[in-house]
């Protein structure tokens, strides 16, 4: 049984994901075909036909279509229901107009899918609900038996989280944070108050709250007691009069925005933390699933590990809107009589090249090249030398941590390094941090209390013995953003970090996403060849291929 999920086009983050019998063939975000970042609300065709193409299969052969959104009916009762009750977010849309505007999004991706498949019908449509599809996204991809799930995020219909459990094919939710209440949208109007992009650059306010210091206080307006936390009405307007005006971009960040940051920060931590106390104490499971935008936060994500509660946690690489297509698909599959039970142990489910497709690309370009016999060797002389480079490897990472597939390469000890990157690179904030992606094997000599993190998505301490390895990798709070690597998952990576700990000593590398500021990840040689030549990168590995400037 075919099932292929999708993210509904009213969401920020859009992207396709195909699944047979519970196995995932194929996932991508829309973004990455389009070329604009997010792909906001823009149904996910490019991706679908991504997925079908895949798995060499036709529309024809799906047997359902699973969208991460309720049907237009039940979201508008829904919704005008807890509007009436006082629990709707201001700001929210919902009403007659806004479901009409979901009903003609979705006419509108139907049609599209027809004329893209040149089709008269399509499969039968399931609508999953929005956080059951988060919290399908992560449970049923963990290979965990049985285990808490939570779900946070700024608004999906009328819940803005989802707390409960997973034991076998079956979820069952416990409770829902309410809109009001929502700690994404508490992140994102910190990010706004900062002078970042909200719902894009929450990543920066993460960044930045390392550099602060523990001088401010979000009490009254924001509380945390014991497993319960609380956002007090009114509290957008405190903070924005507490600690505004809003930084206009161009304004130089100053010490009270740091610490602005550090307190926002440390109150999600907290938060993250009670709601997985709460969760324990109600099920008494120590394995967590965590799903929704706020889980991209890798430093919440580490405190919560750090609890003696929670023995062994999980997050997809897709954690935001765009893994509701795969949780969304998850759900309709377990119809299926053949379903058997999956673990998501990688992230690379895009388009992939083979090397005769880049070698054609680059002769028609008339670009001048080499082939190398051993490209993991080649790229690993270049980074020891102090070379960065572009690294165009297999399939493309699913999620907006580059994994080892789209990746910006450099030496990760070399002084001034991670300054190149940022100015003539990623042409970003110089104080912004890069990660380390490391020998699964090494990752215990690194830092403390080493877990495996495959998807970029827990921080970790660096061991001051081993400082200097991961100088320019290294947050200014001596964190690193760590992604483990074994040559199961990635063997090519694998094979390039071996060889640069042969020729340095160090089994880790500066890694960060390849893609300039505001573009999404490559996702095609010419992508790649274009960001190649318009950033400060030295060289370009495509497949067995080199560039040189």
């Amino acid at each position: 049984m075919y099932v292929l999920g999708l993210t509904a086009p009213c969401s920020w983050n859009t992207a396709a994901a195909l699944v047979r019998d519970g196995e995932l063939i194929a996932a991508a975000e829309e973004e990455r075909f389009v070329r604009i970042k997010h792909a906001p609300y823009l149904p996910p065709i490019q991706a679908a036909t991504y997925c079908l193409r895949e798995a060499g299969i036709t529309i024809e052969q799906v047997d359902a279509v699973a969208i991460g959104w309720r049907d237009p009916l039940s979201y508008w009762a829904c919704s005008t229901w807890e509007k009436l009750r006082g629990l709707w977010l201001p700001g929210v849309p919902t009403g007659i107009a806004n479901t009409f505007e979901y009903l003609l999004q979705m006419y509108r991706m139907r049609n599209q899918m027809k004329t893209q498949w040149n089709v008269s019908g399509l499969p039968r449509w399931v609508f999953v609900p929005h956080h059951l599809a988060h919290a399908a996204s992560t449970y049923c991809v963990s290979g965990f038996e049985e285990a808490n799930v939570l779900t946070i995020d700024g608004n999906g219909e009328d819940d803005s989280g989802w707390m409960g459990v997973g034991r076998g094919k079956q979820l069952t939710r416990w409770e829902k944070i309410w809109p009001q209440q929502s700690l994404g949208f508490f992140y994102e109007n910190a990010t706004d108050i900062l002078g970042f992009k909200r719902h894009s650059h929450e990543g920066k306010t993460m960044g930045l709250a390392g550099w602060g210091k523990p001088e401010l206080s979000l009490d009254p307006y924001l509380s945390v007691d014991g497993t319960n936390y609380h956002l007090q009405k009114g509290y957008v307007e405190w903070m924005t009069k507490e600690f505004g005006p809003k930084r206009k971009p161009s304004e130089p960040l100053l010490d009270k925005h740091r610490n602005y940051a550090y307190a926002v920060q440390s109150y999600l931590e907290k938060v993250g933390v009670s709601l997985a106390k709460k969760a324990h104490e109600r099920s008494g499971l120590n394995s967590l699933c965590l799903a929704g935008g706020v889980a991209l936060n890798c430093d919440m994500n580490a405190k919560i590990l750090e609890q003696p509660f929670v023995d062994q946690i999980f997050i997809q690489p897709a954690a935001h809107d765009a893994g509701v297509a795969i949780g969304s698909a998850m759900v309709v599959s377990q119809e299926s009589p053949d379903w058997k039970p999956f673990t998501m142990k990688h992230a690379y489910w895009g388009p992939a090249y083979s090397d005769a497709q880049i070698e054609g690309f680059l002769k028609e370009s008339g670009l001048q090249f080499t082939k190398c016999d051993d490209i993991a060797s080649t790229v690993a002389d270049l980074l020891a030398n102090g070379k960065i480079v572009g690294w165009f490897q297999g399939r493309m990472e699913l999620g907006p941590r580059a994994l080892g597939a789209r990746s910006i390469l450099a030496h990760p000890a070399l002084p001034g390094m991670k300054d190149r990157v940022n100015q003539q690179v990623k042409h970003r904030e110089t104080w912004r941090p890069f990660a380390p992606s490391i020998l699964h094997e090494a990752g215990s000599d690194y830092v403390e209390n080493y877990h495996e993190s495959p998807f970029m998505l827990i921080t970790a301490s660096v061991k001051q013995s081993k400082a200097k390895d991961l100088l320019e990798a290294t947050h200014v709070d001596g964190t690193v953003r760590l992604q483990s690597v074994t040559k199961e998952t990635h063997p090519v990576y694998h094979q390039l970090l071996e060889a640069f700990r042969d020729k340095t000593g160090i089994p880790a590398i500066l890694n960060t996403s390849f893609n300039d500021q505001g573009e999404p990840l490559v996702a095609s040689p010419k992508d790649a060849v274009r960001t190649y030549y318009s950033t400060g990168l030295d060289a370009l590995a495509l497949g067995s291929y080199l560039l040189e400037k």
